[in-house]
């Protein structure tokens, strides 16, 4: 399936008192609190969920074991990116292939866009997964990005010329197969022991 994603106008914040400068962001001490930087505007991250953090878990141990064992390069959980200029932004998962990780700046942070962004959609963060990076990414010209909600739904953009395609959904229960990584098929409620035998269930209900 493939369909235009519909993209959302861009989100809104406040004035900041201070535009922070990426070179000023690199300077910040190590958190907490943590940030991302967004045009001058320090954007703090609050700490993920344990449901949130299950999630991430799963993704990167099946992303991991898949490209790593075919050499395809490397995946690596919440590091910086500089994904702009003046946008500096700590996905949950990126995917770099094998000519891409030379642009891994002294071990700190990557710098221009990964081959592949997962966010993990936490109630603090489902606006600005969903608009405002959704944006940002396909601008910055990330050609893969996983959307991934709390009850298990993945959904899939491809960017192309005429921006990200909405290219798979996969609901809970679904196996998902990722155009990047042919040959891997993963479900991922299974993974996390979501799902019962129908039996079971049946047992219960009665």
């Amino acid at each position: 399936m493939e369909t235009a994603a519909i993209l959302p106008e861009k989100t809104k914040s406040l004035p900041p008192a201070k535009a922070w400068t990426q070179a000023e962001f690199h300077q910040l001490p190590e958190g907490p609190p943590f940030y991302e930087l967004d045009e001058g505007v320090l954007r703090e991250m609050p700490r993920p969920r344990f449901r949130h953090q299950k999630i991430v878990g799963l993704l990167f141990a099946a992303l991991s074991a898949f490209v790593i064992k075919r050499g395809l390069g490397g995946v690596w959980p919440e590091v910086e990116v500089d994904i702009t200029p003046v946008q500096t932004y700590v996905p949950d998962l990126i995917y770099l292939t094998p000519e891409n990780m030379a642009r891994i700046e002294d071990d700190l942070r990557l710098v221009g866009p990964p081959d592949l962004a997962v966010e993990v959609i936490s109630p603090s963060t489902a606006l600005q997964d969903k608009s405002r990076k959704l944006i940002v990414y396909q601008e910055a010209g990330v050609p893969w990005y996983w959307l991934v909600e709390p009850e298990l739904l993945i959904y899939e953009y491809k960017n192309t010329s005429e921006g990200f395609l909405l290219t798979q959904v996969a609901a809970p229960g679904d196996s998902f197969s990722p155009q990047l990584f042919p040959g891997l098929i993963f479900n991922l409620a299974e993974l996390m022991g979501e799902l019962e035998p129908a039996e079971g269930k049946e047992e219960q209900n009665g």
